[in-house]
């Protein structure tokens, strides 16, 4: 039955747009997804929950003043990424048997 279907290209640069897009939005997601996670892990995260008063005390402040430093955190987005764009083929594959 198999060879009665056309088979899908599995390379992404003949996907169809739409599959393009949606991967490239997926791997956004897993970076975001991996900022947050080095956020979470973070000492200045640690910080703002145990702040009562003070300058730590407003986490979005401590957050946008802990992400230009990118070099505290730059793996996480990276694997974020990855995982996800890796998800995104695994499901693409699967779905082209």
């Amino acid at each position: 039955m198999s060879a009665d279907l056309p088979q899908r290209a599995m390379n992404p640069l003949q996907w169809s747009r739409e599959h393009q897009l949606a991967g490239i939005l997926f791997c956004i997601l897993g970076a975001v997804g991996g900022v947050l996670f080095a956020w979470f892990e973070s000492p200045f995260y640690a910080l703002t929950r145990g702040a009562l008063s003070g300058e730590y005390a407003d986490p979005t402040r401590v957050f946008l003043t802990w992400l230009p430093y990118w070099e505290l955190y730059w793996p996480w987005p990276l694997l974020g990424a990855a995982i996800a764009g890796l998800a995104f083929y695994a499901v693409e594959l699967y779905r082209s048997n």
